[in-house]
């Protein structure tokens, strides 16, 4: 039976936290089919026991790899800082949330969820009620912020917010997904991500 996707990390013991990481690397390096639990006892040490105390199964330890990447990449929005103006603040928080997303982890993640969530449906959900829905909520404050301080104008936060940040990766990611050899610097992140935010403010100017 997998547990709750609702796992809480902090809640794990050190060898579960060896069982996690030991889990990612091998499903992000050899796939989750691919990968068994006796691979990953070799590379954390445990046993079955530890796994399905902890995390029910391997269909468990997958749930909580995702859950934990989505969770560090969700967490990055919550930096926005108000001080700055709405340009800049924005700017710096969607550069942070591409470099993220274009990261090793997030692209491996991201191939790994491909190839799994028609078989496991539940991860697909987990991460869009993490990600798209719960994620962007520092984010959808902030905008909502912008409108009070008039700003900006805004109808669909929470649209809004989502669609920036698609505009933000933008075709960085859908090529970073395709040519994985063709690294992406750091000027190409900056130069997508502010047209995306110029965008972004030209249409909801007041």
């Amino acid at each position: 039976m997998v547990k709750d996707s609702t796992l809480e990390l902090m809640k794990l013991s050190p060898r579960g936290l060896l069982i996690l990481d030991a889990a990612k690397n091998l499903f992000y390096h050899k796939g989750f089919d691919e990968t068994s639990l006796a691979m990953i006892i070799n590379e954390a040490g445990g046993s079955r026991r530890s796994i399905y105390n902890e995390f029910g199964n391997k269909r468990g330890l997958l749930m909580a790899v995702v859950q934990r990447q989505v969770k560090v990449q969700s967490e990055i929005l919550t930096l926005i800082n108000r001080e700055l103006d709405a340009k800049q603040a924005l700017i710096q928080v969607c550069y942070k949330f591409v470099q993220g997303m274009l990261s090793a982890d997030l692209m491996s993640l991201f191939r790994l969820v491909v190839q799994q969530v028609v078989k496991f449906p539940e991860l697909g959900e987990m991460i869009y009620q993490k990600g798209p829905m719960a994620g962007v909520i520092p984010l959808v404050n902030y905008l909502t912020w912008l409108t009070d301080k008039k700003i900006i104008k805004i109808k669909n936060y929470h649209f809004s917010a989502q669609m920036l940040l698609e505009m933000a990766k933008g075709p960085l990611h859908t090529r970073s997904l395709l040519l994985p050899n063709q690294k992406v610097s750091n000027e190409e992140i900056m130069d997508q991500v502010t047209q995306a935010v110029d965008i972004f403010l030209n249409a909801h100017r007041m």
